[in-house]
């Protein structure tokens, strides 16, 4: 009775972790009673079924049938929901045995450690339902309302998926601790979870550009090509697909699948975590000796120095990482649209220009949130004797150097199809990684690097400050590269953007 009381104390714990983190992340560490937050929330919630309703009006307007194409739009929209949901599970299953700090209560509990890491994981696979469900919810709502109460099956789908997508988070998890040990565990699993998140989208986006010359996903789910070659609606290809469509029968085998899958999974997860967990925590503590032996130092400026040091501590940083690849590999696209169209069209920078510049701002943003607010060591930088505009300087730097580095690569291939649009990219993209820049110094904040995640929620202004002047930039490179005068219009965008921003931000000593 008392192991039973135990494991449902954990689990009430566990939900209320998730709960505090979601609410967290959704409130921007403000409480949630506060009416700007629940004001902020709904407008987000109605935005979502706005979409929603203008995707998939006209399916519903056109008779909602479900035939073969509709099959196939909704096995590939459940495919993109598998791989989101997978790359959240492998981040969420990493980030557990890395940055909780409970592991050594759990293995001293005299509970038993394997129904707690059971219960933990099964928590996982919820808070993942929860997480990526409510991205999904506005257009299983949107369904339910044109097309019948029957689509509201799609939220036993998204469980079903969560369920899959925990238990091959966990697998791959194990599987990554018995080949590269515990210690590289964690980057390569934050590595592949990033180049999971993305695959799909991207794999679309090679297959459109390939064979239609089209960046558009699209192109390749609603080709007769695909139609044609697909097998016929009796396949068990469709069974998540006429689940979501309220086929009873299909749900429950869906399901039944699923927590069968997952069972499996919890159980041999919670069995071998007790045994590797150790060496995780050895890992996330730090206790790893440092080699001993004489080490050369070279004489160098302050400068220089102090960017080293902002690149040691970029290229340390697991999630970092992760994400920075995610927005180098949305990047690969317009790289291959590129190298297909080589010298042949030199309108395609036009279309191009705002891909790289949007991408460039956004990891702009990052790397500068992390090197100007995510100072670890505060007080020792601010005691070195060296003038803060210094430090900030060479801060500033040290991201531009990085972010010029991914962008010259993209602006040579340019270079190719068109001198001007290589041009107003190479601007474009400078102009996108500055502003973003500029933005987070005037809303910089003292924080961790380990708040990496959070960042966006840190501050409402300058999140949308950010977002609004990279689209202007992005907006201002696509018109200038096709030579259109209206690339005025989105240029005095960004200037009026910078001056709210500049507006908003907090008042400096």
């Amino acid at each position: 009775m008392s192991q039973v009381a135990s494991l449902t104390w954990f689990a009430r714990h566990e939900l209320n972790l998730a709960w505090r983190d979601w609410i967290g992340l959704m409130s921007g560490g403000r409480k949630l009673r506060d009416r700007a937050v629940l004001i902020g929330m709904g407008i987000f919630a109605l935005a979502l079924h706005g979409v929603a309703y203008a995707v998939l009006s006209p399916f519903f307007k056109a008779g909602g049938t479900i035939d073969l194409a509709a099959l196939v739009m909704l096995t590939g929209m459940l495919v993109l929901t598998f791989t989101m949901m997978l790359s959240q599970a492998m981040e969420s299953v990493t980030r557990a045995f890395y940055s909780r700090d409970d592991l050594d209560l759990i293995l001293s509990s005299p509970a038993s450690s394997r129904d707690l890491f059971a219960v933990r994981i099964a928590m996982m696979a919820l808070t993942t339902a929860g997480m990526s469900g409510l991205m999904v919810a506005p257009f299983i709502n949107v369904a339910a309302l044109m097309g019948g109460p029957q689509w509201l099956a799609g939220y036993g789908v998204v469980l079903a998926i969560s369920l899959c997508a925990t238990g091959g988070a966990v697998l791959i998890a194990l599987a990554l601790f018995r080949t590269v040990g515990a210690k590289r565990t964690r980057l390569v699993a934050q590595i592949a979870a990033a180049v999971v998140g993305a695959s799909f989208l991207i794999g679309i986006q090679v297959v459109a550009i390939v064979s239609y010359g089209s960046m558009s996903r699209w192109s390749v789910i609603n080709s007769d090509t695909v139609i044609n070659n697909v097998p016929g609606m009796d396949s068990l290809l469709w069974l998540p697909a006429a689940a979501v469509s309220g086929h009873l029968g299909a749900l429950i085998i869906v399901l039944a699948a699923a927590a069968g899958f997952f069972v499996l999974a919890a159980r041999t997860g919670a069995i071998q975590f007790q045994r590797i967990v150790v060496s995780a925590l050895s890992v996330a503590t730090g206790n790893v000796q440092q080699k001993r032996g004489n080490k050369t130092f070279r004489a160098t400026s302050t400068h220089r120095a102090l960017m080293q040091k902002e690149w040691v501590l970029l290229g340390r940083d697991p999630w970092l990482i992760s994400q920075t690849l995610m927005q180098v590999l949305y990047l690969i696209p317009p790289a291959l649209m590129l190298w297909v169209n080589f010298g042949e069209d030199a309108h395609l920078s036009a279309i191009l220009a705002p891909v790289v510049v949007m991408a460039i701002g956004q990891l702009a943003g990052g790397l500068a949130w992390l090197t100007i607010s995510g100072e670890d060591a505060p007080d020792l930088v601010a005691t070195a004797p060296v003038a803060p505009w210094a430090v900030m300087a060479a801060k500033v730097q040290a991201v531009l150097i990085v972010v010029l580095a991914i962008v010259a690569p993209l602006v040579l291939g340019i270079a190719a199809l068109s001198m001007w649009g290589a041009a107003v990219t190479f601007v474009g993209a400078l102009v996108a990684a500055l502003s973003a820049i500029v933005i987070q110094l005037w809303f910089r904040a003292q924080s961790k690097r380990t708040n990496f995640r959070r960042r966006q929620v840190a501050s409402k202004a300058s999140t949308f400050c950010e977002a609004f002047a990279s689209i202007s930039c992005a907006g201002t490179a696509s018109l200038a590269a096709a030579g259109n005068l209206i690339a005025v219009v989105p240029g005095l965008l960004l200037v009026i953007v910078m001056v709210v921003a500049w507006l908003l931000s907090p008042p400096r000593s």
